[in-house]
C-alpha cells in the first residue's frame, strides 16, 4: 500500500489521545459526551434483556464463576473482560446506540461498555473520577471517527462491519487513557488491538445475532488489549499505515491509496457530529421511514390506499433491500419490512419485532409494494448526506419527499430532553422510577462525580 496522506497516522493519533486534557476540552465536546454517556448507558440496560445478550450471559455463566464488576442491566456481576462484552452486546442489541455516518461505525457500544467496566473495577486509591472518564470517553470516540472516516466507504464495500472492524481501536485507546499507558504502551495497545479487529457484513443476508456480538468482542478485545500492553506485551508498530496493517487489510489494499487520519483541532471533534437513534432498526433506513411517515400524516393518506411506494436511497442503504424478517435482529435491518411498519403504524417500535408481528400477512402484503433503487444522483450525496427520496402512489395521485438526515443527527438534531425522554423510557422498566431519575442526575453530573464506580454499580438491575 502507498502510505501516501496517511503516513505517520499511528503517531498522529497516539500523539492525540496522549495530549488529551478534559481541561482543554470545550463546553460543546463536554456536552456531547454527557449526552453519549447517557444515551449508551440508557440502551445498554435495557439491551440486556435482550435474547443475544441473554444468551451470552447463560454461556458466560456455564463456564466460569460470577465476577465484582457490576453489568449495566444485568443482575449478576462479572469479570473485568466478560462485563466489557456483555455490556458491549447489550448496547448493540436492540439497535439504538449511537453511531458516525461518516464512517458508518457505532462508536458507544464498544468505548462506553469497556470504559465502564474498568471504572467499576478500581477500588481503594485509584477510583475514577468523571473527568477522567470524559477525557477518555472523548479519546476512544475520536479514535473512531477518525479511522471510521478515512476507511469508509472502502471498508464497508469490502464486506467488513465497521462496528466490529474499527471500534475495537477505540476502545483500546479509551481504556489506555484512563490507565494512564504511556506513549510506548498506547502504541503496543493499538497494535494489539487491530489484529482482534473483526467482523463480516454477511449478517445482512441474515443471522444478524452475529452483529451484536461484534460490539461485545469489540468492547472486550480493545480493553484486553490496553491492560495486556500496560503489562509489556508488544504489538506491531505505526500498526495503521504500516504495510500488511490495518488500513490495507480493511480497506485499500496493498496499492491503494490511503486517506490521511484528521484529528482535532484540524477537524472538528467527531463526537459531535455523532447521531442518537429515536427508532431501533438500521440508521440507513431510517431517513427513508421518516420521509414515508411525514407523507402519509401530512398528505392524510390512509394505508389502504397506498399502492406503491418507491424509494431512492445510497447503494449501502439499498443493499437492505433483500433483508428478510424471519427473525427479530434482521428484521430490525430489513428495508422492506420498515417501510411496511411506517406505513401500517406510522413508527417504528421494539414490540413490532416481535414473532407475531413478523409474521403477520398484512405486513408481508405491505412490503411487496415497496420499491428500493440507488440511483446516482442520491447515491452520489452519501456519506456527506444519508438520502432517501420516497415516493408514495396512490388513486388520487403520487406524493414525494426527500430526507437528506434523520431525526438524532447534528443536522436533525434530538433535543436534551428529547434524550432524557429516550433515557427514562429505556431505563424505568428495569431500575424504576426512582433509580432512573437517580442515575439520570448522576450521567448528566458525571463531570463533578470523584467516583464513577459507584454510579455503574447503580446500573445493575436489582436482583431478585
Amino acid at each position: 500500500m502507498r502510505e501516501g496522506a496517511a503516513a505517520g497516522a499511528t503517531g498522529a493519533l497516539i500523539d492525540f489521545v496522549s495530549g488529551l486534557r478534559f481541561d482543554a476540552l470545550d463546553d460543546e465536546v463536554r456536552h456531547y459526551a454527557r449526552r453519549h454517556l447517557m444515551d449508551t448507558v440508557g440502551v445498554m440496560i435495557a439491551g440486556a434483556g435482550g435474547d443475544v445478550a441473554s444468551r451470552a450471559e447463560t454461556m458466560l455463566a456455564s463456564v466460569r464463576p460470577a465476577g465484582g464488576v457490576a453489568v449495566p442491566g444485568r443482575a449478576r456481576h462479572a469479570d473485568l473482560l466478560d462485563a466489557a462484552f456483555l455490556g458491549g452486546t447489550a448496547a448493540h442489541g436492540i439497535e439504538l446506540d449511537d453511531g458516525y455516518r461518516q464512517g458508518s461505525v457505532h462508536p458507544g457500544c464498544a468505548v462506553v461498555p469497556a470504559l465502564l467496566a474498568l471504572a467499576q473495577g478500581r477500588k481503594g486509591d485509584r477510583k475514577t473520577s468523571g473527568r477522567a472518564l470524559v477525557e477518555a470517553l472523548v479519546a476512544g470516540y475520536e479514535t473512531v471517527t477518525s479511522i471510521g472516516r478515512a476507511c469508509h466507504p472502502d471498508l464497508r464495500q469490502r464486506g467488513f462491519h465497521p462496528t466490529g472492524a474499527v471500534a475495537v481501536l477505540g476502545s483500546t485507546m479509551a481504556a489506555g487513557k484512563l490507565r494512564g499507558l504511556s506513549v510506548p504502551q498506547l502504541a503496543n495497545a493499538l497494535g494489539l488491538a487491530a489484529s482482534s479487529a473483526a467482523g463480516l457484513f454477511a449478517f445482512v443476508n441474515g443471522g444478524a445475532d452475529i452483529k451484536r456480538l461484534h460490539a461485545g468482542h469489540a468492547a472486550r478485545e480493545g480493553l484486553q488489549a490496553a491492560l495486556l500492553a500496560e503489562q509489556g506485551v508488544e504489538g506491531p508498530p505505526r500498526v495503521i499505515e504500516a504495510r500488511d496493517g490495518f488500513l490495507q487489510a480493511f480497506a485499500f489494499g496493498r496499492t491503494g491509496r490511503a486517506r490521511g487520519i484528521e484529528l482535532p483541532p484540524a477537524v472538528p471533534f467527531g463526537i459531535t457530529d455523532c447521531y442518537i437513534k429515536p427508532y431501533p432498526c438500521c440508521r440507513h433506513i431510517q431517513p427513508a421511514v421518516e420521509a414515508l411517515i411525514g407523507l402519509l400524516t401530512d398528505e392524510k393518506i390512509a394505508t389502504a390506499e397506498v399502492t406503491r411506494v418507491d424509494t431512492a436511497t445510497y447503494r449501502i442503504a439499498a443493499e437492505h433491500a433483500e433483508t428478510g424478517w424471519e427473525d427479530f435482529a434482521s428484521a430490525q435491518l430489513s428495508f422492506p419490512y420498515l417501510m411496511a411498519l411506517a406505513l401500517k403504524f406510522r413508527a417504528i417500535k421494539l414490540e413490532h419485532f416481535g414473532e407475531q408481528k413478523r409474521r403477520d400477512p398484512a405486513l408481508a402484503a405491505l412490503t411487496a409494494k415497496v420499491h428500493i433503487t440507488a440511483p446516482p444522483d442520491i447515491d452520489r450525496l452519501y456519506p456527506r448526506l444519508r438520502p432517501a427520496r420516497v415516493t408514495v402512489a396512490t388513486a388520487r395521485g403520487s406524493f414525494t419527499r426527500q430526507a437528506d438526515e434523520a431525526l438524532g443527527s447534528r443536522l436533525v438534531p434530538l433535543d436534551d430532553q428529547g434524550l432524557q425522554a429516550k433515557f427514562h423510557g429505556l431505563v424505568e422498566p428495569v431500575l424504576g422510577v426512582a433509580g432512573t431519575a437517580k442515575l439520570a442526575s448522576g450521567l448528566w453530573a458525571i463531570e463533578d462525580s470523584d467516583d464513577v464506580g459507584a454510579l455503574v454499580e447503580t446500573m445493575a438491575k436489582p436482583s431478585c
